[in-house]
């Protein structure tokens, strides 16, 4: 299921409904204050040229995994998707359940900003709620927030696709 949405100043999203099954992501975990964000991108990268040692299952794609749990802050999770059975002691992993996710495309060239405003405008518009884990804490009106990107991405100007964990 899709829809087009489009919020004041022209920004358009396409909004798609998409149930993924479990995974596990394997690779490092940051954990920072908003102010902090500018060390997460070195997390990022180092991730990204240990994918060899991760052994991926899609070594196109690197995931990012928010948590806003932390107040004026959010735990991060960068990694690739591993096949389950597999276990890496020198990693650390996040078990993602199966969910259903609204996902938007992020294009190069476009403000992540004005796409995230999209994304809040149509959930504060009461399409759906998003998925909150039972006795969590968060600080984010997105209290959730799965990115996942090419690992060609430019990291100046990157395209990526969002998935937000929904009420089903």
């Amino acid at each position: 299921m899709w829809r087009i949405y489009r919020i004041k100043g022209g920004h358009t999203v396409e909004v798609n409904i998409v149930a993924l099954p479990a995974f596990k992501v394997r690779g490092r975990q940051w954990e920072g204050s908003y102010e902090q964000v500018p060390g997460l991108k070195e997390v990022i990268k180092k991730v990204g040229s240990e994918k060899e040692e991760i052994k991926p299952v899609d070594p196109d794609y690197q995931w990012g995994l928010s948590f806003h749990t932390i107040e004026n802050g959010f735990v991060h999770f960068s990694g690739f998707e591993v096949e389950d059975a597999k276990s890496d002691a020198e990693y650390e992993e996040v078990n993602v359940p199966r969910h259903t996710y609204m996902n938007v495309h992020h294009p190069k060239g476009r403000d992540i900003g004005a796409t995230y405003a999209s994304i809040y405008q149509w959930f504060r518009d009461g399409n759906v709620k998003t998925y909150l884990e039972p006795g969590a804490k968060y600080y984010d009106g997105l209290p959730l927030k799965f990115e996942k990107y090419p690992v060609d991405r430019d990291f100046d100007e990157p395209h990526f696709d969002i998935y937000i964990p929904i009420q089903a």
